[in-house]
């Protein structure tokens, strides 16, 4: 392995790029329809569904760091990460066209009905698959691009130029299934009228098209940057093996740091939260604003000009403010703003469905709310750095992978959690009917729906604010720590060159 600091060929910037699309279509279409497909189309339990999410999701948790050690000691004329990156697209495209494609015999054809549990096992089948693949895909492309740029500025500008193409094809992507696959209404068996996302039959050419966008992007990524591999790193002859008892070992150690600690509480209340919104965010567009999916496209556009926003007023905010204070008013604008219209309806005070007013309002709401997550994920993400250099003066130790790893732990497991809370409270609280029309479901349901989509769903976001309040490190706290490290170092230096000097030395003879 030869290591390289010269500039990446932008063809290799947008190779690796291009291949953060696979991941960002499969997540679109499972976060976004897979409740909603599965409720309201196919006719399975809410409760299940959520049981099934959770499943896979508390696998992937499992999976992650499993697959991050195999291909970090994978052996191959391919180098370690492109087998899997091969590997991942078929077996990725297969799942996701059976998640959305369960045989008759299960769901009982045009008049038959549902059965409840083959269905469950099916789509928990097929989910644990799908997160499975991509967790197999994901991981080592990541890994791969911290191997592909050795100099920080590269490094930056690689995941720089793969973050504005993951989230543009994103927006792109929803922009276009809303606008063209679903837009419009279906006419049902049963002669009723609606949204074409609660139609069977619209969803094939979708799904074809997005397992089609996964196998080419993903195999142009692992092409594309298949040139590289004799610069990349390989693995050292006498690595000492880890295992995944050690990595949750570490895990458990890591929580010795208080500020670790209370921001991770924080962090996992506040993934709930985002699984309760995920869960109950297309059932609130659908039947309790009403919109039809021309008008749901634009709030996949919405989310550009936010990342931006929030990604570059942020910096600004943490030299003028300190990092916890972006944290926090991150967290309050987007529990304020993603929830304050649905608030405001029902206390009678928006304007009803189908208002020219109504959509303008929601988009604002989506910008802000949006905008603020933005800005509180990269005080977050500066924030674990910060840890991670306390952890080092604390420890002797540098975890900054463990540290990281750990978020992703957390955010896996409290996210499947919110997707089964949400879908029990959609079942026993709200009462969501099956074949719901939109305009014609019971008033007081989609009262429950809308006190679900907004005060409900933000309590654990808004329980969070006391433990991310109880983060202690300071700016100046931080600096004295970069201070202390750089002093260690240098002794360390310093001790080092000493032992060398005195293995040098001569040693005088004894004459006697």
């Amino acid at each position: 392995m030869e290591i390289t600091r010269e500039q990446l060929p932008l063809r290799t910037r947008l190779a690796y790029g291009i291949g953060e699309m696979g991941e960002i279509v499969f997540l679109g279409m499972f976060n976004t329809f897979i409740v909603i497909y599965y409720n309201q189309v196919v006719g399975l339990s809410n409760s299940l569904i959520g049981i099934a999410i959770m499943l896979a999701m508390i696998g992937d948790a499992i999976s992650d760091p499993m697959v991050g050690m195999i291909s970090d000691r994978w052996r191959s004329r391919l180098g370690r990460r492109h087998p899997f990156l091969f590997a991942a697209p078929i077996p990725l495209a297969i799942s996701l066209y059976l998640i959305f494609s369960p045989p008759d015999s299960l769901t009982g054809g045009a008049a038959g009905e549902p059965n409840q549990m083959w269905l469950f096992v099916w789509l928990a089948f097929w989910t644990i698959c799908g997160r499975l693949f991509v967790t197999l895909y994901t991981i080592p492309h990541h890994a791969l691009g911290a191997e592909l740029a050795k100099d920080p500025n590269e490094r930056s500008k690689l995941f720089s130029m793969s973050a504005i193409i993951g989230y543009v094809s994103g927006a792109l992507f929803s922009f276009t299934v809303w606008g063209f696959f679903l837009s419009g209404e279906s006419l049902l068996a049963d002669g009723s009228v609606v949204p074409k996302h609660l139609d069977a039959s619209a969803y094939p050419p979708v799904i074809l098209t997005a397992c089609g966008m996964i196998l080419v992007m993903i195999n142009l990524s692992a092409f594309g940057t298949l040139d590289r591999v004799p610069y990349l790193s390989s693995v050292p002859k006498n690595e000492a093996r880890r295992s995944l008892l050690n990595f949750y070992r570490e895990l458990i150690g890591a929580f010795a740091n208080p500020n670790y600690a209370f921001l991770m509480i924080g962090f996992f209340l506040l993934m709930i939260s985002i699984g309760l919104s995920d869960t109950s965010s297309i059932f609130v567009a659908t039947y309790f604003w009403e919109l039809k999916p021309e008008q749901i496209k634009w709030f996949g556009l919405v989310l550009i000009p936010a990342v931006i926003i929030g990604a570059t007023a942020s910096p600004v905010l943490m030299r003028k403010f300190d990092r916890k204070p972006v944290l926090i008013g991150g967290l309050l604008g987007l529990m304020i703003f993603g929830q304050i219209p649905i608030n405001l309806r029902l206390l009678d005070l928006m304007p009803v469905n189908g208002s020219e007013n109504l959509l303008p309002i929601l988009l604002l709401s989506a910008l802000l709310a949006s905008t603020c997550a933005a800005a509180g994920a990269v005080a977050m993400m500066s924030i674990l750095g910060d840890i991670a250099d306390e952890n080092e003066l604390l420890s002797g130790l540098r975890q900054e992978g463990l540290i990281y790893s750990a978020r992703a732990f957390f955010a896996k497991a409290s996210n499947s959690a919110g997707h089964l809370i949400g879908g029990i409270v959609l079942d026993l609280y709200v009462v969501f009917p099956f074949d719901a029309v939109p305009g014609e479901v019971d008033t007081e349901v989609i009262w429950r729906l809308g006190f679900f989509g907004g005060p409900i769903m933000c309590i654990a976001g808004f329980c969070a604010l006391p433990f991310y309040a109880r983060y202690r490190l300071t700016r100046a706290g931080h600096l004295e720590i970069l201070n202390e490290l750089e002093i260690n170092s240098q002794h360390g230096k310093k001790t080092e060159d000493a032992g060398l000097k005195m293995s040098l030395t001569p040693v005088p003879i004894s004459e006697h």
